[in-house]
């Protein structure tokens, strides 16, 4: 029994001791898998075709000497694990010119990138050897699809982002040839205005926060998850037809080199805005913090209610539900804040690689405009001179706070011949605005001052989705994509309120009043395109493709007024005290102020346009040196309103889904491109494109600013604007990110759209087509590393850019009045004789002249970035006079900006950036302009402002 029982002891320990053998195996062999997966590192990046600067599919990439690779996936992309330590790699591709790259450093966990570009070198296959300070960190894609694009265009690279420390694109687009970045976000190409630059997310165009703008508010995408922002300043096919300027297409990185998570916060202080115990504001709601109104300024009563113009109850118990506020309020204002928070990430499979992006960035901006003036000047013709004299003179005090927040995510998915991806982004800005200003009217015999205060909410809120796919079938190529889009803007309870003053008397006589108003947009887009691209052979590629686009848009307005001013005795200069509860009316009180309805029906209206396109398409090398885009684009559009049209005999028609464009155009194009030697190309090309009017303006509507005492009326017989366009390019480039070029350009504008005052109404103004209008000038650019002067000047480089144009309309072919007045005839009519009227202008929205220049420092070994730059556009001529009422000019602003950065830390996980924007304490100021004289249309001081931000990456 005994020894039994030590038996079965003795086999149950050697049972024991296998397990734990076992046990400690696979721990062994986990711990070394562990240890092993913990020592390799990834090398990631993009394998470039020299041919055509797209991504160079099926190129292998190995390390020297062993078969421990990875292959370009169609977009060039590739993805290598190694261990860590240093390697020597090799990238190769039939019938192209290997390149081998020395002494590239692989760290345990971290992703190490390189971009190559291999040329094809039938004759000479042998390897090129360069080492991996030489590729790191370089614009070689973007350069290279610059030299080899079939079309005009320039951008700025994800590699010059990190460079330079530019946090989101509005500072980064200032160096890209011919383009400006007007009030820190919204860009002009070759100094034509917002009708004529349109901007595109990944290939889809998408609309800004204001739907009536074509341009987006660049300022809200940051550069951490941007590929390359491009922009195309000639029209191929496969563009849509509505380009003019040039189209801005910013792309995003769908898979992220790296898992990166980062957190910035950003101060931003200005010592003529900011802490200023007199700044202008009032109560908002609880949640404007946060970019939208919690409820608090919701109109109080059901929209379309009733009410009788003559008071009664009900008329005094609804004057009631409206918020007493009307004026402005002094307190101190704070500085400017920010905070943004990144994710991104690519995770490989066995057979599918995942890339996603999540970003939210919140952004509070105060400004105070002290002294802000808005003038309106009249010709005068009572002396023997006309001159400009003075119809009204406003100046005071003008405050906002703007809460800017953004979202987006994406997320893709990829094989060896697919991808499928979709971005959501989602956008919300509020921004509350308070002016206190006193306005001095010089009507002749009836001079008049008046106290103004406004109170106003705008909130804008933008939801884009975008779903999109590549696929690959040999000499197939297939991309598809669709956008949706929710857009809404409202103006919830502007407060406009204006008291006479007439020596310590207050009343509303002469130009006194008190209006409230709400206003909302609401629209709807989809658009679906597909473009398919057939290799014929290596030579020669066809393209084909289509697209539709839907829009629907509700716009209304609901106007109120109070009654009767003409009575009511004002005993205080205090907007605050008119809707005091002793100052409204009721039996006991007949003389007190209530609320009436003074809305229009022909403000309200919908809106609905129908595009759809297609295109064929041909790229041919026709000689090796000789390359050629041909084909023709259609594109039918058709627009629908629904709404009251007013005319100028102040009839009225109801129109009902009355059909106001359809238009169907062929639009052509060609283009050529010539390579005098590998690094020199020479391109020309022509083409027809078109602008078309926006629904606001065409439509029967009129929507009045109180800030700047503005009426736009819209225009439903207005027509879109049909442009030639041709253009000639030499561009050399020095290296991979060098390069200096020069560019002519013609446009042949019929039925351009300008904004034109009325004959005699200095305040209201309406878009007209103008018949005859062209452009021409021509534009430089250089970008140079300094290291060739000395080895001490190698982390410096410069680089500019500048365009001249000359723009010209024929004022005889601009109609002003409906009984065929042009311009030309309006002045001449005016000042009674031909002498000294020019029948030929400047453009609108046409700048003069285009200046950028920078420099640029960069050590990595320290981790100081640092960028100087200046900007600024020539004088622009905004707003087209007649008769009376002379033009409106923006002055030429001049922007020099500093930033410098600094990285921290073993891995440089924390940065510090300072900058200064607007060194030179410009004012942004518009005026009239007649003959010599110019007289002050609004003037305000941005001032000085200097930020200080902070990134921490995990």
């Amino acid at each position: 029994m005994i020894k039994e029982h030590e038996g079965s002891s003795f086999a149950s320990k050697l049972g024991y001791q296998k397990m734990n053998k076992i046990l400690l195996t696979l721990g062994l062999i986990v711990s070394a898998a562990s240890m092993s997966l913990a020592q390799q590192g990834f090398l990631r990046g993009q394998v470039i075709d020299g041919s055509n600067g797209e991504g160079l599919f099926g190129a292998t990439v190995t390390k020297l000497g062993t078969t421990q690779g990875s292959v370009a996936d169609f977009d060039g992309n590739f993805s290598l694990s190694l261990d860590a330590g240093t390697h020597d790699i090799i990238i190769q591709f039939v019938s192209y010119q290997p390149q081998t790259i020395e002494g590239v450093q692989v760290v345990a966990g971290e992703v190490t990138n390189i971009n190559v570009t291999l040329s094809e070198d039938v004759q000479q296959l042998e390897a090129v050897v360069v080492t991996a300070e030489q590729i790191r960190d370089n614009e070689v894609a973007l350069m290279s699809m610059q030299r080899k694009s079939a079309n005009t265009v320039d951008g700025i690279s994800s590699a010059a982002f990190k460079k330079v420390g530019d946090s989101n694109l509005s500072t980064a687009m200032n160096r890209v040839t011919g383009v400006t970045v007007q009030g820190g976000k919204y860009v002009y190409v070759r100094g034509l205005g917002d009708r004529y630059t349109k901007t595109s997310m990944n290939g889809m165009v998408i609309p800004g926060l204001d739907p009536d703008r074509n341009d987006v508010q660049i300022d809200i995408f940051p550069t951490a998850i941007l590929e390359n922002v491009v922009v195309y300043k000639t029209f191929s096919p496969n563009l849509n037809g509505d380009f003019a300027g040039g189209l801005v297409d910013i792309q995003t990185k769908a898979f992220p080199e790296e898992k990166t998570t980062s957190v910035s916060l950003s101060m931003g202080y200005s010592p003529d805005m900011h802490f200023k115990s007199n700044n202008v504001t009032y109560d908002g709601s609880a949640t404007d913090f946060l970019g939208w109104d919690n409820g608090q300024r919701e109109m109080p009563i059901a929209k379309g209610t009733e009410i009788p113009t003559a008071p009664n109850d009900f008329v005094a118990e609804t004057t009631r539900k409206f918020d007493p506020t009307l004026g402005v309020s002094r307190e101190r204002n704070f500085m400017n804040t920010g905070l943004s928070v990144l994710h991104r990430n690519q995770i490989q499979g066995d057979k599918v690689t995942w890339g996603y992006n999540a970003i939210l960035s919140y952004k509070s901006t105060n400004t105070f405009y002290e002294g802000y003036e808005r003038k309106r000047y009249e010709k005068d013709r009572t002396t023997s001179e006309v001159a400009l004299v003075r119809d009204f003179s406003a100046v005071g005090d003008l405050a906002t706070n703007s809460v800017l927040w953004s979202g987006l995510a994406t997320l893709a998915a990829k094989t060896d011949n697919h991808t499928i991806g979709t971005s959501l982004l989602h956008t919300q800005n509020g921004v509350s605005t308070a002016l206190d200003r006193e306005m001095n009217f010089s009507t002749l015999n009836n001079p008049t001052n008046i106290s103004n205060d406004i109170l106003a909410y705008t909130q804008r809120t933008m939801t884009n989705n975008i779903i999109y796919g590549k696929h690959n079938f040999d000499k197939l190529k297939i991309e598809w994509s669709n956008a949706l889009l929710f857009s809404k803007v409202s103006d919830p309870d502007y407060r406009d309120t204006r008291i006479n003053e007439d020596g310590g008397n207050y009343s509303f006589s002469n130009g006194g009043s008190m209006n409230r108003f709400w206003r909302e947009l609401n629209e709807v887009s989809e658009s679906f395109k597909m473009d398919l691209t057939y290799n014929l052979n290596d030579n020669n590629k066809l393209k084909a493709g289509g697209m539709m686009t839907y829009r629907n848009r509700d716009f209304s307005v609901y106007q109120y007024a109070y009654e009767p001013l003409s009575v009511f005795a004002v005993e205080y200069n205090d907007p605050n005290w008119l809707l005091e509860e002793d100052n409204l009316y009721s039996s006991t009180n007949p003389n007190g102020l209530y609320i009436q309805d003074n809305s229009n029906n022909y403000n309200n209206y919908e809106g609905r346009q129908s595009i759809f396109a297609g295109y064929l398409m041909n790229e041919m090398q026709i000689t090796p040196k000789l390359k050629s885009i041909y084909g023709v684009r259609m594109e039918n559009v058709q627009m629908y309103y629904s709404g009251v049209r007013l005319n100028e005999d102040n009839s009225s028609e109801v129109l009902d889904d009355e059909r106001t464009l359809n238009e169907t155009n062929l639009l052509p194009s060609v283009g050529l491109v010539y390579a005098l030697r590998d690094d020199m190309n020479l391109r020309g090309s022509f083409n027809k494109t078109l602008a078309r009017p926006s629904f606001k303006e065409k439509s029967s509507a009129f929507i009045e600013d109180p800030i700047t005492r503005t009426r736009f009326s819209g225009n439903l017989d207005i027509k879109q604007a049909e442009i030639l366009n041709y253009d000639l390019r030499w561009e050399f480039f020095f290296t991979a990110s060098e390069m200096v070029s020069v560019s002519f350009f013609y446009k042949d504008f019929t039925d351009h759209i300008a904004l034109v005052f009325f004959p005699n109404s200095p305040g209201q103004l309406k878009p007209r087509n103008v018949g005859e209008a062209s452009v021409y000038g021509t534009e430089f650019e250089v970008r140079k590393n300094l290291g060739m002067i000395s080895p001490v000047l190698e982390n410096l480089s410069i680089g500019g850019n500048m365009s001249f144009v000359v723009s010209k309309v024929n004022r005889k072919t601009v109609i002003v009045a409906e009984d065929g007045q042009s311009e030309y005839d309006s002045e001449v009519a005016y000042t009674g004789s031909s002498d000294g009227v020019s029948q030929y202008r400047e453009m609108s929205g046409q700048s003069p002249y285009v200046v950028n220049g920078y420099m640029n420092y960069d050590n990595n070994p320290l981790g100081i970035s640092a960028n100087l730059s200046y900007n600024v556009q020539g004088e622009t001529i905004t707003f087209i006079g007649t008769s009376n009422v002379p033009d409106v000019y923006t002055k030429p602003f001049q922007s020099l900006n500093f930033k410098l950065s600094k990285d921290f830390g073993e891995l440089a996980k924390s940065q510090i950036s300072f900058s200064a924007k607007n060194l030179l304490n410009q004012e942004r100021e518009q005026v009239y302009k007649f003959g010599n004289k110019e007289q002050i249309f609004s003037l305000y001081k941005p001032g000085r402002l200097f930020q200080l931000k902070y990134t921490y990456t995990f």
